[in-house]
């Protein structure tokens, strides 16, 4: 249990929006609404790209089905898995983040130690996507409880793994592999210049964790349904907006865009 410590959104410095340059975001729950993209997001992120602020997607789906999403929506790139693919936009070629000598040896690591889980827990089921995917395993959060979550997570560790949750599923994971260290690496290959009061990055679950923290990323804001993993978080976003999911999003967007000189 952690102390609850978030800023309503409000609450920040105009000057705060006025340095962004480029805005990392998760997408379920963060970007989407009751599972869906909106026109008013798909409006925004068209909005940010004309003002010169880049967006990228750091998200925990599959490679294969970031691939697309990548080049489909105006954004400049999409992190997947939790931070072991970037797909930059334009290319269908994807950069490893995380090194992984034999992929096939590392999925059937995977597949072994989702096997060690479900010995635990019969109920846990292979999420549809997880054929898709080269660096982690996912399974369906469906009702697993809080504590059930902590066992899989100690169940992991004791195996070698890391592990990670977010509103829909459940990943097994290279240990060291998250969102924090993805996104540091494309930023530094990419981006070497923006500083980090420069980007803002934006999430709404566990799997956003790293995202958050403050030595590392010192603008990060929570859609207001983050609040309801907010003290099981260690790292919690500064600012939290007064919207849920893709509303929320559209709330910090409104922020920045009335705060920024565009740039070309």
């Amino acid at each position: 249990m952690y102390i609850l410590n978030l800023s309503p959104i409000s609450q920040a410095a105009s000057t705060c929006w006025s340095n962004i340059r480029l805005i990392a975001t998760d997408m379920d729950g963060t970007l989407t609404k009751e599972g869906k993209f909106s026109t008013a997001l798909l409006q925004v992120l068209e909005d940010l790209t004309a003002s010169g602020i880049k967006v990228i997607i750091v998200t925990g789906r599959s490679a294969g089905w970031v691939s697309g999403i990548s080049s489909l929506m105006p954004v400049a790139g999409a992190i997947a898995e939790n931070g072991g693919i970037f797909y930059p936009n334009g290319t269908e070629q994807p950069i490893a983040l995380t090194s992984i000598p034999d992929l096939s040896l590392h999925r059937q690591q995977l597949a072994a130690a989702f096997a060690e889980l479900q010995r635990e827990f019969p109920q846990i089921q292979e999420s549809a996507d997880n054929r898709f995917r080269l660096t982690d395993w996912t399974f369906d959060v469906a009702a697993l409880t809080l504590q059930e979550l902590q066992t899989l997570s100690n169940l992991c560790q004791s195996m070698g793994w890391g592990f990670t949750y977010s509103t829909v599923q459940c990943h097994i994971k290279p240990q060291g592999q998250d969102k924090a260290v993805g996104l540091l690496q494309v930023l530094q290959a990419y981006w070497p210049d923006y500083s980090p009061e420069q980007v803002v990055t934006v999430g709404d679950s566990p799997n956003d964790e790293s995202l958050f923290a403050r030595h590392q990323f010192p603008v990060s804001v929570g859609v207001a349904n983050v609040l309801k993993y907010a003290n099981q978080l260690q790292y919690q976003p500064t600012y939290v907006t007064s919207a849920a999911e893709a509303t929320g999003f559209c709330e910090l967007a409104s922020y920045i865009l009335k705060s920024t000189v565009p740039r070309i």
